[in-house]
């Protein structure tokens, strides 16, 4: 029982860690955009 257990499990995380990742690295990306919009921007305002 544990070996079936297992081998349904593996498939799991071979298809979810690249979601993960993906997901992860969006994140960081959209937290420096966001940071750089409003904090950066509002110290050098447009003219």
């Amino acid at each position: 029982m544990t070996a079936f257990v297992e081998a349904a499990a593996k498939p799991w995380t071979y298809w979810i860690s690249p979601v993960l990742v993906i997901g992860a690295v969006l994140a960081v990306l959209a937290i420096t955009a966001g940071y750089l919009v409003k904090v950066v921007s509002a110290k050098y305002p447009r003219q």
